[in-house]
């Protein structure tokens, strides 16, 4: 009687480390997806009447302001942001100088995710008239060419908004988690060793 005790009493220890287990698993799982591509405005691939006087990327969740960059680039490799992204709930938006001739854009972004982690796509649009605007734009304050750290990467599948992560995006917290959780479950099944044998 005392060594079927005292096995159910590392039954229950063992138990209760696979409770902790899946409490973990639940927490953690959120914090490992990065947000994803809504959409864009102007649509990917879309022709609109004039070059808008911004440019917006809807994700499934708030991006951080900081760090975050939006490049609008013209046929000619020239830049026409001006200014620094913003950010209003899950919506991030870029300025464009005004001046912006007719052609073909490419709209090259890097965001970092609620996550901490930065995403980056492209998309494109074609403006069939310039932008409300002087037209001549001075070059002391006139675009740019493009310059930082983002650079042109793949368009993004409808299926997939963001490069693939790899191992070392995994947040540091998971693994502190983890951690814990193999040093309750050693704890336990000590206790419980402890009393099996108390009980012979």
């Amino acid at each position: 009687m005392t060594t079927a005790r005292g096995l159910h009493v590392l039954w229950r220890a063992m138990a209760a480390a696979a409770v902790v287990l899946v409490a973990l698993l639940g927490v953690s799982g959120p914090a490992l997806a990065h947000d994803v591509l809504e959409g864009t405005a102007p649509a990917d691939g879309s022709s609109v009447s004039t070059v808008p006087a911004k440019v917006t990327i809807i994700l499934s969740n708030t991006p951080a302001s900081i760090g975050s960059q939006i490049n609008v680039v013209d046929e000619s490799g020239t830049n026409w942001s001006a200014g620094a992204v913003t950010v209003l709930d899950n919506v991030a938006s870029q300025q464009l100088k005004p001046g912006a001739p007719a052609g073909k854009y490419a709209v090259q972004w890097r965001l970092v995710s609620s996550d901490g982690h930065p995403i980056e796509g492209q998309f494109t649009f074609t403006a069939l008239a310039p932008s409300a605007g002087t037209g001549a734009v001075e070059n002391s304050s006139g675009p740019s060419a493009v310059a930082g750290p983002v650079q042109a990467v793949q368009e993004p599948s409808p299926a997939a908004a963001e490069k693939a992560p790899d191992s070392s995006a995994v947040p540091w917290s998971v693994f502190g988690l983890v951690g814990v959780l193999i040093v309750v479950v050693i704890a336990m099944v000590v206790v419980a060793k402890r009393r099996l044998g108390a009980a012979d």
